[in-house]
């Protein structure tokens, strides 16, 4: 038996004989030089409810201090580290929120009313920012005290008063001016203000001016823009956008860097809405993870930073993933739903998602012999076995396989195979008598609660006598 490349990310070609790797709710990890496979296929974490709030969707979380802020459809709650929470009060409705925080004041803007709220972690209520100098926001980011926002239809950005977001000073604006384009949101990363217009990027600094203290850094000028205001995520000192060309960047050393792949592009070009793309970030056991939902279109894509590669999150019944906002917090990475009021701790060892079940799959690449017929007798995965659970589903775990001849475009029937009951682990998972073909494609999928990893995947192959 040979091994075979398998699905190793998600590189799926609008032309699918060019490349037909798919990967939902897998993603892949490197392992050192002397592992049984250099790449491993891990499932992608569960959810546990960490708490669950009256009202939903979730538009927005910020954690400060030891409490966590969370916008929940029209609500504002202050939840505590053991789950509990309180109601602070209520603000517009609408998507999401722009949220930042000073250390002693969350701040919220509602993009859709271009008005904005304080909570603390004292006060009981919000407190809605009603001074006569304060604009017409659409975001809000904090940087040295000063809350900072964008104003609507402009190329303006204003600031408040130091340490104080109800406090400002008419004359406290400024203007970014390099290319004539209105900003669509602002974000703090390290001690720059990114800001993000239709067509270019500004960074500005606090120079501690008399008369304003930001200051742009003449030298860092971006010529890409943003097409949506919440798919720029700053995290792992980095920022992540959606770009005015539907390719995905991050910065390297304050440069645009494109981390999206054609097929990536292919696929969000072709999505009915872009500018309501939302992205966040969180790490968790080595791996920084940038994800990028598409709400109307229901696709959620995820960038593993530490790998360089995408891989696609799916929860039950719903086609994207459910979390659609998060933040770490109580010492793990926490995620907002995007249906319900709940809020999820994600859980690499848990294998649901708040006991709904998780379909994964992965789509390996098309196997040729130069347009030979080849006899395909067995394959093999080599995967972690004997993971059965004590009872209930999963107690009998199974992936089911499935094969294409034509490049993914059809699949034969799915075959279920075991993988082992609770110590079972010389379990062997294999299926023969799979015909012959040209040009062949392979497909996992399971859905049992239990954790595994695929290593490697062999075939016994050989070319057919005519």
């Amino acid at each position: 038996m040979a091994a075979i490349p398998f699905a190793i990310q998600h590189y799926r070609h609008r032309f699918l004989p060019v490349a037909a790797q798919r990967l939902v709710n897998w993603m892949p990890e490197a392992q050192p030089a002397d592992a049984k496979a250099r790449v491993v296929v891990l499932p992608t974490p569960g959810t546990v409810q960490f708490a669950n709030l009256p009202q939903g969707p979730i538009r927005g979380v910020q954690p400060m201090a030891d409490k966590l802020f969370v916008v929940a459809f029209t609500h504002v709650y202050r939840v505590n580290a053991d789950g509990t929470f309180s109601d602070l009060g209520t603000l517009d409705d609408g998507g999401p929120v722009s949220m930042a925080e000073n250390g002693t004041q969350c701040i919220i803007v509602v993009p859709e009313t271009n008005r904005a709220w304080i909570a603390t972690t004292t006060d009981s209520t919000l407190t809605q920012i009603t001074d006569v100098d304060f604009g017409t926001p659409t975001s809000v980011t904090v940087l040295d005290g000063y809350a900072v926002f964008s104003q609507l239809d402009s190329s303006e950005f204003f600031i408040s008063a130091i340490n104080d977001a109800l406090d400002y000073d008419a004359l406290d604006f400024a203007t970014a001016e390099t290319s004539p384009d209105n900003i669509v949101t602002i974000r703090r990363s390290q001690n720059y203000i990114w800001i993000f217009g239709e067509r270019s990027i500004e960074l500005w600094q606090n120079l501690g001016g008399e008369d304003f203290p930001f200051a742009r850094n003449q030298s860092l000028y971006i010529e890409r823009g943003c097409a949506a205001a919440f798919s720029v995520a700053a995290g792992f000192g980095q920022v992540f956008w959606l770009g005015d060309d539907l390719a995905v960047y991050t910065n390297q050393n304050l440069e645009p860097l494109r981390i999206s792949t054609h097929p990536i592009e292919q696929e969000i070009s072709g999505y009915s809405r872009i500018a309501d793309a939302i992205g966040w970030v969180y790490e968790q056991e080595g791996h920084k993870f940038y994800v990028l939902s598409f709400p109307f279109d229901n696709v959620t894509w995820v960038f593993d930073v530490s790998t360089g590669v995408w891989h696609e999150r799916e929860s039950f019944g719903y086609s994207g993933w459910r979390c659609r906002f998060g933040a770490a917090f109580a010492g793990a990475p926490m995620a907002g739903d995007a249906v319900t009021g709940q809020i999820w701790r994600i859980d690499p060892t848990a294998y649901d998602e708040g006991g709904d079940a998780i379909r994964r799959l992965a789509s390996g690449t098309v196997l040729a012999a130069e347009g030979k017929r080849v006899i395909h007798r067995r394959l093999q995965i080599d995967m972690a076995t004997g993971v059965g659970l004590a009872s209930g589903q999963g107690s009998d775990p199974q992936i089911w396989i499935e094969f294409s001849d034509d490049a993914g475009q059809t699949w034969s029937d799915p075959v279920f195979v075991p993988i082992g009951r609770m110590g079972e682990y010389r379990t062997r998972v294999q299926r023969r008598r799979l015909g012959a073909a040209r040009e062949r494609a392979y497909r996992l999928s399971m859905s049992d609660p239990v954790g595994t990893a695929i290593i490697q995947a062999f075939v016994d192959a050989e070319p057919a006598a005519h």
